[in-house]
């Protein structure tokens, strides 16, 4: 039995992650976030920024493997 988060050895789950760097719409910084291409073509949602801690709202244009547009913005 695998343990959680573990995917059993050949399963596909049908995730495709791509890293982004972002310049934080608060402080500047250069940041990464991890995209999930198979989230949807559009996808909107806010992260907070791993150096000021503001939340960044994230827009995202994709297709599975590939990320398209990213734009950060405040909230």
């Amino acid at each position: 039995m695998p343990i959680l988060g573990e995917w059993p050895s050949g399963c596909n789950t049908g995730v495709m992650i791509e890293e982004i760097i972002v310049d934080c719409p608060y402080c500047g910084e250069h940041v990464a976030l991890d995209v999930d291409t198979t989230a949807g073509s559009e996808q909107s949602y806010f992260e907070d920024c791993p150096v000021c801690c503001r939340p960044m709202e994230v827009f995202v244009r994709s297709r599975p493997g590939e990320v398209l547009s990213i734009s950060v913005s405040a909230d």
